[in-house]
């Protein structure tokens, strides 16, 4: 039996033996309900006077099955947190002092949307033990990873940019994308013939960047007869 699964077992049954306790205290040895008066007959006109408890009693004057009881639930719970609460405080005060673990988390705050090759490259990791790392990173939501077409960038938590703004990171990536978004940026209204003369590609490079940065709405255009000239939008100029 696992650790988990012993863990749940033992509060299965401490719920069951509170729960058979209240239900058996309240009843007799038949299982039906008797209600008597405390102090006998009462008389016509007379006043009942109910407070207080009739006797005190100890622990040990208690049926031997409640006993049983309550010493069986004392002593499961009394294991279980003893056996699991060391664990439960290693993991929270050990979670950050692997220091490998330490400098991805701080790789990703400082570097907003960066790759996985990014990471492994500068920090020396292989891809793997850094997925492994990165799915730790994930179940625990202290990194996010944003998808645009094959780039995944990685987020922290913590990151105070907008969705926007990291979309914008991502495209960025892309080095020829980065400097088509610098040109317009740079020269509002530029047009698709002088990109690719400055970028040194063809039209059709052109238009699939073009394409990609106007449906997430970085960019727009307006047309001068046959021609498309191109702008940025706010977010590119406050960026």
């Amino acid at each position: 039996m696992t650790k988990k699964r012993f863990l749940r077992a033992g509060l299965v049954l401490l719920i069951f033996l509170g729960a058979t306790s209240i239900a058996c205290a309240a009843s007799n040895d038949n299982g039906d309900y008797i209600v008597t008066p405390a102090i006998g007959p009462v008389g016509e006109n007379e006043i009942v006077r109910d407070t207080g408890a009739d006797k005190n009693i100890t622990f040990w004057d208690l049926p031997l099955w409640i006993q049983l009881s309550v010493i069986g639930g004392t002593t499961l719970s009394t294991f279980a947190l003893i056996k699991y609460l060391p664990l439960l405080l290693g993991k929270i005060f050990t979670r950050d002092t692997n220091p490998k673990l330490k400098e991805i988390v701080s790789y990703i705050t400082e570097n907003p949307g960066c790759l996985e090759i990014e990471i492994a490259k500068n920090l020396n990791l292989k891809r793997g033990t850094l997925r492994y790392y990165l799915a730790k990173l994930q179940s625990t939501k202290r990194v996010r990873t944003i998808k645009k077409g094959r780039i995944k960038g990685i987020f922290h938590i913590t990151c105070s940019k907008t969705e926007d703004q990291k979309i914008l990171d991502l495209h960025k990536k892309n080095e020829i994308r980065k400097k088509m978004i610098e040109i317009i940026t740079r020269k509002p209204g530029v047009t698709r013939q002088e990109l690719s003369s400055e970028l040194n590609i063809n039209k059709s490079t052109v238009h699939w960047h073009i394409k990609d940065l106007h449906a997430d709405e970085f960019i727009y255009f307006e047309k001068d007869g046959l021609t498309k000239r191109y702008y940025p939008q706010s977010i590119l100029l406050s960026d």
